[in-house]
């Protein structure tokens, strides 16, 4: 990664030019530098980074999420699909907008329209310290729903403060035997913790996934069900979240600021696994 002079971008049909003011930093952007998503997203270089962004359009201000097939959000002008953006009301700053769009989408999709938790559901949020989880817990404890959460000890009492009734220490607890048996497990880490999460359902529960593979057929229950989530961003969501979080629904949690020449940094903390809330880079 290296920070230089690129031409400013120019806007075509559908889309929307944003002079950025505040941009996130979300894991898919280390993934996309890794070269992880290369099959997913083939990209030329150079390519600027970033999935969403805050800023000025037209005398406005608006939020969203840009194409990741195209140049991103981690620059002073950035282009983003129209209908993925959406006016930032009153109330809610830019940093905060910037901070909801990637996450706040991740999890609203997730809970509310695919795994449609609702009051008595008990509900796990996997790394729910991190960007999509911080948010996961506030909504599913406002949908009333009993949460559960997997978490560093460090972070224990900041996703207690969140919403989650309990936080379990993934490196040192089983998380299958730490909790009762659950009806929603939203899965935000992949892998082990994939397979391992089908043991914690009840009967006719469900595992939404933000990223993982495919369980082999010998590995699965037939009694739950096993959901890859399809992050679709649309205008009509990001307003919901906004709107959430101006009435005080939920929070957005931006822990930590950056200057543009300072993104590496903001990459090898969201790339440790371990960073808080939301981090976004300031412009």
């Amino acid at each position: 990664m290296r920070l230089e002079q690129a031409p400013k971008p120019v806007a075509k049909a559908g889309q929307v030019l944003v002079k950025v003011r505040a941009a996130s930093v979300n894991p898919i952007d280390w993934k996309m530098r890794r070269g992880m998503m290369a099959k997913v997203f083939p990209i030329d270089f150079p390519r600027v980074l970033g999935r969403d962004c805050a800023g000025e359009l037209e005398g406005g201000l608006v939020a969203g999420v840009s194409d990741p097939r195209t140049d991103g959000t981690h620059a002073e002008y950035a282009l983003l699909p129209a209908d993925q953006a959406a006016p930032i009301p009153e109330g809610l700053s830019l940093e905060e907008a910037a901070s909801l769009c990637v996450t706040g989408i991740s999890a609203y999709i997730a809970l509310v329209e695919t795994a449609r938790v609702s009051g008595g559901h008990r509900v796990l949020v996997h790394a729910g310290a991190g960007g999509v989880g911080s948010l996961a817990i506030q909504i599913a404890r406002q949908l009333g729903c009993e949460v559960f959460t997997t978490a560093s000890p460090p972070n224990h009492e900041y996703c207690r403060s969140l919403g989650a009734v309990a936080a379990i220490d993934y490196k040192t607890q089983d998380f299958t035997t730490a909790m009762p048996p659950c009806d929603v497990i939203l899965d935000t880490i992949g892998g082990e913790t994939h397979r391992r999460s089908m043991k914690l359902l009840k009967p006719g529960g469900a595992v939404v996934a933000l990223a993982a593979e495919p369980i082999p057929k010998g590995q699965r229950r037939n009694d739950v069900r096993d959901t890859m989530v399809n992050v679709r961003p649309t205008r009509e969501r990001l307003q919901q979240l906004f709107q959430w979080a101006t009435s005080g629904i939920i929070k957005p949690q931006v822990t930590q600021r950056f200057k543009p020449e300072e993104a590496s940094k903001a990459y090898a903390i969201s790339e440790s696994g371990h960073a808080r809330g939301k981090m976004v880079i300031l412009f």
